[in-house]
């Protein structure tokens, strides 16, 4: 099977999107850390993997509460829910009880 000249434009396109997007994640994961207690981190990449939509708002809104300087010294945990749950606008979290 031959690629169409074309093809292969549009492949090296979206390399170069890709490499582009890693680059940006890895740099705001840099920063994150920086800005983040330990615990918090974790949970910000535990919402990474369960639902990345909201990782990039709260992620977003941690980094530019800081650039503003309304955060002071790292965000801790309960933070992080803080501002999770003024995204969510009244979403109630979910918790599992064992009996």
């Amino acid at each position: 099977m031959e690629q169409q000249p074309g093809d292969a434009d549009a492949y090296r396109r979206r390399l170069e999107q890709l490499q582009q997007a890693r680059e940006e994640e890895l740099q705001r994961r840099t920063v994150l850390r920086q800005l983040l207690e330990p615990a918090a981190y974790e949970r910000l990449s535990n919402i990474r993997m369960s639902n990345p939509e909201l990782y990039l708002k709260l992620s977003s809104l941690v980094i530019m509460l800081y650039q503003r300087g309304e955060l002071k010294g790292t965000v801790s945990e309960q933070q992080l829910k803080e501002l999770a749950a003024r995204l969510l606008g009244g979403r109630r979290e979910t918790t599992i009880r064992r009996v």
